[in-house]
């Protein structure tokens, strides 16, 4: 019999998800998709209890208060002491089990919402039905019915429009892709020819301080441009 305060992080997530899968919740760790009609259960807000509460007045007594005390009198203080001790202690594991119970709370509700992120994931990457959904205000109609043959007009100039539009994105991407690179490629350089602008600088400076020159009189510090902003 091993201590489970001993155990590993993985070995106390894999004796959580054996519980939860046996239970209500073993949705929340199979794979299965979370739905609108499951609910989790609503958190339980639990308060202190009403337990016996330690003497805190002794906290206050000087450290010489029990000099004169005779025997008697010391062990009917060890005594309360004691006892104040056993309060303390119950008040302490009670407050630990309303602690591991929000804990737990927390790490349902957790999965829960990962559960939620991965439906809504499927839902948001769904892909686009492409067929054709006439408004014909759910009556049957002939296919050379006038509004059919103008819905099914307005349908495929909507879906053609659509066509250039997405190609007209997928090109302006491209081009802006392409002014990125040739932008970053520039920066690269410009940085690269201000150094060899520095070094150069530096050896005519000392060139300068060893003929002489006064620091205040040597040639400034060339400035390197701003990096421009992406377009």
């Amino acid at each position: 019999n091993i201590d489970p305060q001993l155990y590993t992080p993985s070995k106390h997530m894999r004796m959580m998800t054996g519980a939860v899968a046996g239970i209500s919740g073993s949705f929340l760790v199979g794979p299965s998709k979370v739905t609108s009609q499951i609910r989790i259960p609503a958190p339980v807000l639990e308060g202190p209890p009403a337990l016996a509460v330690p003497n805190w007045d002794h906290l206050t007594e000087p450290d010489n208060a029990m000099e004169e005390l005779m025997r008697e009198e010391l062990v009917e203080y060890a005594m309360k002491m004691k006892g104040d001790l056993r309060n303390s202690q119950q008040q302490i594991r009670a407050r630990d089990v309303i602690i591991e119970s929000a804990h737990t709370t927390i790490v349902v509700q957790n999965l829960f919402v990962e559960k939620q992120s991965q439906a809504l994931h499927v839902k948001e990457t769904k892909k686009k039905n492409k067929r054709e959904i006439l408004p014909m205000d759910s009556f049957g109609c002939h296919l050379t019915n006038p509004e059919f043959i103008a819905a099914k007009v307005e349908a495929e100039r909507l879906r053609d429009v659509e066509i250039v539009d997405k190609a007209k994105r997928a090109e302006d991407q491209e081009v802006a892709k392409a002014m990125k690179d040739n932008l970053k490629q520039w920066w690269e350089q410009v940085k690269a020819d201000h150094a060899t602008t520095v070094e150069l600088w530096k050896e005519k400076c000392e060139i300068l301080t060893a003929d002489g020159v006064l620091k205040k009189n040597l040639p400034k510090k060339p400035v390197r441009p701003l990096k421009p902003k992406p377009p």
